[in-house]
């Protein structure tokens, strides 16, 4: 399919499914935190930044799953722009966000809605952990390195269960 991937579903990872999927979990407890607003908007951001609807779009998207909508379509996301966009959420949550249980399964969602394999998820953590280390205190580095690992753990058992309830 050109290119493309194709999702479990048989069809391509697209703009406006991604965001949903994420944006239901976030909602999944009735609230919406201020980490869970800043994860959705960092989201919104790197999926619809190339779209002309940026400002629309994500209020749309969030309407629908309330209302238990459906939602579909959007751009198609390829592979790299799939795993760069793992990767700087995952390195949003870690870095600028009290990781909580719905910022955790956030990253899994991601994960799981984004068809990010093994390799794609190992690729994006060690190029991660390469930024982290050019831009952390050298003091702080392994403090920062044993909580990613924890954390890594702990999104792997998330991604895990979601994947074995496919």
């Amino acid at each position: 399919m050109c290119g493309h991937f194709v999702s479990e579903g048989g069809g391509p990872v697209k703009t406006r499914e991604v965001y949903a999927s994420v944006t239901r979990i976030l909602l999944r407890d009735g609230l919406l935190t201020r980490e869970e607003q800043r994860l959705a908007t960092k989201l919104a951001i790197l999926l619809f930044k190339n779209d002309n609807n940026l400002k629309n779009t994500p209020g749309e998207i969030y309407n629908s799953v309330v209302a238990g909508e459906a939602v579909e379509g959007g751009r198609i996301i390829g592979k790299h722009e799939r795993v760069k966009i793992y990767r700087d959420m995952f390195e949003a949550a870690f870095v600028n966000a009290s990781l909580g249980h719905d910022e955790l399964a956030v990253i899994a969602v991601l994960r799981s809605s984004m068809n990010i394999n093994d390799e794609e998820h190992d690729g994006a953590i060690e190029e991660m952990r390469g930024s982290l280390e050019e831009s952390i205190e050298p003091k702080l580095l392994e403090k920062v390195k044993g909580d990613l690992t924890n954390v890594i753990d702990l999104v792997g058992g998330m991604f895990d269960s979601i994947r074995l309830k496919r």
